[in-house]
């Protein structure tokens, strides 16, 4: 879980580049916006709260979607947006190993 907190707020840093470098213009604004997600993200799974995994599933799912889809519409440097693309993969792998392939503790007899 921390290892996914980590990856939100690197996430939330590297969407608040986006918008240091290239302003809050009509395109940017999603940065913003999910740059305050990312970050209440990280927050609520740095302390455990429930479903929080699953939100951050659905949540990066959509960004990811997002910025897939409007990839080529800002005529500008792509590359932080790359790296961007690459961590919210990350961190739906994450997700999913968490919320799926996580093995259950033993139980006491």
């Amino acid at each position: 879980m921390t290892l996914l907190a980590i990856l939100l707020l690197v996430d939330a840093a590297l969407h608040a580049l986006v918008i240091a470098r290239h302003g809050t213009a009509d395109n940017n604004m999603p940065f913003l916006v999910f740059a305050v997600i990312y970050l209440v993200l990280a927050i609520v799974v740095f302390l455990a709260v429930p479903y929080a995994v699953w939100a951050t599933l659905v949540l990066s799912a959509i960004g990811i979607v997002g910025l897939t889809v409007t990839f080529n519409k800002p005529q500008r440097d792509k590359t932080v947006d790359r790296i961007i693309w690459a961590v919210d993969a990350a961190i739906i792998v994450l997700a999913v190993c968490l919320l799926f392939f996580q093995q259950a503790p033993p139980v006491a007899a």
